[in-house]
């Protein structure tokens, strides 16, 4: 099975078969209360298994492709029946719901592809007071790691795309600004320092790393509020 269908049932196989990643992300959230739970760029939404399955939450994923909630629905028919959970097509710049509705708020690996501020402005909105937003990032080194498997593969596309990526990155750290232009790439990567400083704007806090962490794809545990 190929296509955007392959690709997300294979992440889902992945997390399935990794019961450390689950396990990180119960222990991210503590003790909290958690009854309602958003994964943002969902794909199949098995970011959303270990609060429907250990904590009873209801689940809702988002994901801007056409295909949105096809695999997942079919994913969660079979291995978890009795999950309460929702799928449908919407923007992380803006998300259909009201201030607040969630618990935890998910985003692995979808920002870089966004409008960052918009679209962490939009999950502190919908993210209740003490809430947490679970997020990883591509940092620059992705990027760079990318150009060199393109030029030892004799890539030339996947070496512009890297190039572009970074360029736009580039700018994004130096003026705050993402670059939306057609000439330089709407993805970017982000840094630690990047992200705080976007975060404090919208009433984030990073708290921690998680560990799946790594200096390619940071995780991190970020919460709203004091």
């Amino acid at each position: 099975m190929g296509g955007y269908d392959g690709y997300v049932r294979r992440e889902w196989e992945m997390f399935e078969g990794d019961g450390a990643r689950g396990r990180a992300s119960l222990e991210a959230v503590g003790d909290a209360p958690v009854s309602r739970v958003l994964d943002v760029g969902c794909g199949a939404g098995q970011e959303l298994l270990p609060f429907v399955r250990e904590r009873g939450a209801a689940g809702v994923g988002v994901d801007n492709s056409p295909d949105a909630g096809r695999a997942a629905r079919s994913l969660f028919a079979e291995h978890a029946p009795g999950a309460r959970v929702a799928f449908l097509r919407a923007e992380a710049e803006a998300l259909p719901f009201a201030p607040g509705t969630f618990d935890v708020v998910v985003c692995r690996l979808a920002l870089p592809y966004m409008n960052n501020a918009r679209s962490l402005s939009e999950m502190a909105r919908v993210l209740r007071e003490g809430g947490v937003l679970l997020l990883k990032i591509h940092h620059p080194r992705y990027y760079l790691g990318e150009a060199a498997r393109a030029v030892a593969s004799l890539s030339p596309l996947s070496f512009v795309h890297a190039a572009r990526v970074l360029a736009a990155g580039t700018l994004y750290r130096v003026t705050g600004r993402q670059p939306r232009s057609p000439l330089i790439s709407a993805e970017t990567f982000q840094t630690e320092a990047m992200l705080r400083r976007e975060l404090v704007r919208v009433g984030l806090k990073l708290r921690r790393e998680m560990p799946d962490s790594n200096p390619s794809t940071p995780s991190y545990v970020i919460e709203k509020g004091s």
